[in-house]
């Protein structure tokens, strides 16, 4: 008999997974942008020089685009990485899109 797929339960965080490059793991890292899971996936790959993915629910994308533009806007962060991300991390908040193809 067949089963229809089991969906995603609306109370269930949707998962985003982001590509990072080692300068931009190394500056969210820097600036303790993140914490709990998120935190430990970046320590985890710190060493690596390739890119990796990073898994984020869609509410730490959202929480961190605004971290990242607070930290900008408000405590006037001049880093080139951080400015980088923050716009990055915004496109991924409105597109759900991780990915490093479209971005660069």
């Amino acid at each position: 008999m067949w089963k229809q797929p089991r969906s995603r339960s609306p109370l269930e965080p949707r998962n985003i997974t982001v590509e990072l490059l080692p300068h931009e793991r190394a500056a969210l890292l820097r600036g303790i942008f993140t914490s709990g899971e998120v935190c430990e996936q970046l320590e985890a790959c710190a060493s690596s020089p390739h890119i990796k993915p990073i898994t984020f629910t869609a509410t730490d994308v959202h929480f961190l685009a605004g971290d990242l533009n607070h930290a900008i806007v408000k405590r006037g962060c001049r880093d080139a990485d951080i400015i980088d991300l923050s716009a990055r991390f915004d496109d991924v908040h409105d597109t759900i899109n991780g990915s490093l193809d479209p971005w660069h």
